[in-house]
């Protein structure tokens, strides 16, 4: 029977994701050369820029992200589909600026790629395109695709070009440090006085929803019907059974990568839309029987299920990368990025009772009922010998089995059963918890973001102070005695904010709208006098994971050394603040020594210095 050509093409994303194969360009070579329909998602900046460039007053358009964002893709889409240009135009604008008449008159030059264009065309588009972007002229406008280093390189070369003259290089300058600013507060909509300039940054666009449609595009594609009619094993296909495991938005599977993208968005490792095409391929295709062949195709995928081999196609292990070698899995970010939170290596006595003790149940059952190939299937006689004391120079392969068990759980567990909780299985332990918070922040939902935030004041308390306090509702901006850099701090010279309460000093808690991300801040509210300090302590994942760690007995210096610089950094510019704002004209300082009283809280004796 023939094969299903949409495996093959699936494979073109998986086995060469380090190359160029997954370029926009080579993307649609490979789709007539399978003969598939494109695997495509919506281009949701799209609607932007044909209401920019076709209303009365276009200006510019950056488009910048992480290569695989889908910045040629975007600028494809609205140069064929909305402009209805010619394609060979578009095959051959590469390396230069693509002129296109607008209906007001202007004229839209496109570069679909700044990084291919060669230093000579540079240096003949670039006096134009200063001049629209700081509005000298208006006739022209650009649509540009380049990431954040290729943009700024470009400028900040451009501003020191002996060949420029002292005006232009001034120019660009100007429109340099604009930039840089509009990058790094991710303004994407607004427009700046000093730059006719909207930048998307699309990096910012990979959501929930986004994903599901990314992942639909692949599972629901038309050609798993036609393509797979006659197989004799379509039943037992583990390509198939892959694919069940991640068919609907309501897979549990799907919505714990998604949980997983999202923490690891916001540990600033992005996952670009490139790179989810290589996951779900590999997700379904994987195979670890063959390392110098790391994908199924239809025929190993048939001689799988023949054999029940099913232990070599386990989607939990597609999903780290562990088909391919680690060389191999260092070429490819997410499964590297997938792999640093180490499921399945991290232990659990509750969980791994329960993968060796089989105590059946509802849980098991429901399990068993989600997924009935990769649990009991392949584990059971492994575990029956293991029980039974059998396993003597095999114990390895047992271990490997339980750790595939443990991924299973971790993709499977809802998280809300018992007190089974999957993050148990990896180095974020509190990664859903975090999750919850920031979901309770967005909602402004005070009842949800309260315990985590007094969790979080106690773990920075016992960070600064160095004491095993169990106080979380005001902030003791503590630090060392004397020179003494290292020491833990057992002194305060400023006002301890508070969260909820009375008190003139406030933690203040926000979330970034870019990121996502829980910010804290110390404020000031005292009659007429408000204010807020410029220093602020980003909660991401890793910080959100050490304070709560700490909050629960760790001691701060086993886990990172670096979130407790950040911590200690934070404070002391806090501390700086609050002096400033509430210290007398005297000049004397208030010194406050803390000691620890038996139920935990910190005692405060105040010296007048």
């Amino acid at each position: 029977m023939a094969d299903n050509p949409l495996i093959a093409f699936l494979a073109s994303y998986g086995s060469t994701a380090a190359s160029d194969s997954l370029v926009d360009e080579n993307v649609r070579i490979t789709v007539k050369r399978h003969g598939v329909k494109a695997i495509e998602a919506t281009a949701p900046r799209l609607e932007d820029i044909r209401s920019n460039f076709l209303g009365s007053t276009p200006v510019n358009v950056i488009l910048t992200g992480t290569a695989g964002d889908g910045k040629t893709f975007h600028i494809r889409k609205f140069f064929l589909e909305v402009l209805s240009g010619d394609e060979e135009d578009w095959k051959n604008s590469g390396g230069r600026a693509l002129p296109v008449p607008l209906a007001g008159g202007e004229t839209l030059h496109i570069v679909k790629d700044l990084s291919e264009v060669n230093d000579e065309t540079k240096a003949a588009i670039l006096p134009g395109m200063a001049a629209s972007l700081l509005g000298k002229d208006t006739d022209n406008v650009y649509l540009i695709a380049a990431n954040d280093g290729q943009l700024l390189k470009f400028w900040r070369d451009a501003s020191s070009n002996p060949g420029l003259s002292d005006e232009q290089r001034r120019d660009c300058t100007l429109i340099y440090e604009s930039v840089m600013t509009m990058l790094r507060t991710d303004v994407d909509q607004d427009e700046k006085d000093v730059v006719r300039a909207r930048i998307f940054n699309l990096s910012r666009l990979v959501n929930d929803r986004f994903f599901n449609e990314i992942v639909d595009s692949v599972i629901e594609h038309e050609a798993w019907e036609d393509g797979c009619n006659g197989c004799p094993t379509v039943v037992e296909c583990p390509i198939r059974i892959n694919r069940g495991l991640l068919q609907g938005a309501d897979s549990q599977f799907r919505r714990r990568l998604i949980d997983v993208m999202r923490v690891s968005a916001m540990n600033d490792k992005h996952l670009p839309i490139r790179y989810i095409l290589v996951l779900v391929a590999n997700i379904l295709l994987g195979d670890s029987k063959k390392i110098d062949q790391p994908l199924l195709s239809c025929r190993t995928a048939r001689a799988r299920a023949k054999a029940g081999e099913y232990r070599y196609t386990n989607p939990y292990n597609n999903a780290l990368g562990l088909n391919f070698r680690p060389r191999d899995v260092e070429k490819l970010p997410v499964f590297s990025i997938l792999q640093t939170f180490g499921i399945g290596f991290e232990t659990n006595n509750q969980i791994d009772r329960f993968l060796i003790d089989r105590p059946g149940g509802d849980l098991y059952d429901r399990l068993e009922t989600i997924d009935p190939v990769y649990g009991s299937r392949t584990f059971e006689d492994g575990r029956r010998e293991y029980v039974r004391g059998n396993f003597v120079n095999g114990s390895h392969d047992f271990e490997n089995s339980v750790a595939m068990q443990r991924r299973r759980l971790f993709f499977l567990l809802d998280g809300k059963t018992g007190d089974i909780s999957p993050w148990k299985l990896t180095i974020f332990q509190y990664a859903g918890r975090y999750l919850d918070f920031t979901e309770a922040l967005a909602r402004n939902e005070r009842q949800g973001e309260e315990r985590s935030v007094r969790s979080l004041i106690k773990g920075i308390n016992r960070t600064l102070t160095g004491m095993m306090t169990e106080d979380g509702e005001e902030m003791w901006l503590a630090r060392s005695i004397g020179r003494l850099e290292g020491a833990v701090g057992r002194i305060t010279l400023s006002l301890r904010p508070v969260y909820r309460g009375a008190g003139p000093a406030k933690i203040l808690l926000e979330r970034h709208e870019a990121t996502g991300r829980p910010q804290l801040r110390i404020g000031v509210q005292f009659g007429s006098m408000r204010d807020v300090c410029q220093s602020v302590f980003d909660l991401r994942p890793l910080q959100f994971e050490y304070l709560m760690r700490v909050s629960d007995g760790s001691l701060p210096s086993s886990f990172s050394r670096q979130c407790q610089q950040e911590l200690r950094h934070f404070a002391l510019v806090s501390s700086s603040f609050l002096n400033s704002k509430f210290s007398g004209d005297s000049g004397e300082k208030v010194v406050t020594v803390l000691s620890l009283s038996r139920t935990g809280q910190i005692q405060p004796q105040t010296l007048d210095v």
